[in-house]
């Protein structure tokens, strides 16, 4: 089961006027989730008090507020299931048409081959797959390995634990391209995924037009505050 919350992150809770109207219409369409926006101290004051010292550990190892995010946004999921989505991207529907009673989870394919979109996730409290990928974190971090590489220390370790699982439970499961992905679900011990099309079969939109508000610029600037492109070790 679903818990109806829906999840974001940003640096202030005072976003600007058109993207609070874009959130309204968003709960308007899902009158029965509540919206929580954590701020970078609420999510820091989280993974404080809330998540085993391992992970925390790893989290304060961070270096780039996207990667704290990630770890934060698996943390959260884990411990209380629900949805998240990134702030510059926007639930267009009602959840109450994609997410079914016994879901347990729902994964969509990314257009890159062997991953699944990250930047919105749907899961219900302790589902083994969001175990995996802090596990699998805390593996590389202790290996020192995807120090400079964000993607694959946080993007990529979502996928591996998708696939490892199905592997580990005999699933005939594989990767398909978001617009040929057909509505599967999947037994892994005692949970379960299920497997959507394109966005969550076009619920989720990445990237809304007001994104460029977030950060001040020019709409179709470059972006390089707050969610920005990082050069340098992620830890």
């Amino acid at each position: 089961m679903i818990s109806k919350t829906i999840f974001q992150t940003w640096n202030t809770q005072q976003l600007p006027d058109k993207l609070e109207k874009l959130h309204n219409k968003m709960r308007k369409r899902n009158p029965n989730f509540e919206h929580v926006i954590y701020t970078d101290e609420q999510m820091n004051d989280y993974m404080n008090s809330n998540v085993d010292k391992d992970i925390k550990n790893i989290y304060w190892k961070m270096n780039h507020i996207v990667a704290k995010a990630d770890i934060w946004r698996y943390s959260i999921l884990y411990n209380k299931g629900g949805v998240y989505l990134d702030i510059d991207s926007e639930i267009s529907g009602s959840l109450s048409d994609l997410i079914k009673e016994d879901d347990n989870a729902i994964i969509t394919p990314e257009i890159h081959e062997n991953l699944f979109i990250q930047w919105g996730l749907i899961f219900g409290e302790k589902h083994r797959i969001l175990e995996k990928t802090l596990n699998n974190i805390l593996k590389d971090v202790s290996e020192e390995n995807n120090k400079f590489d964000h993607h694959a220390l946080t993007v990529r370790n979502y996928a591996k634990a998708i696939f490892e699982l199905a592997e580990d439970y005999n699933c005939e499961f594989q990767w398909s391209e978001p617009k040929l992905q057909k509505d599967n679900s999947f037994v892994i011990g005692d949970s379960s995924f299920r497997v959507v099309g394109t966005d969550y079969n076009k619920l989720f939109s990445f990237k809304h037009k007001y994104n460029h508000l977030l950060r001040n610029r020019p709409k179709g600037t470059e972006v390089d505050t707050h969610w920005s492109r990082y050069k340098g070790p992620i830890y």
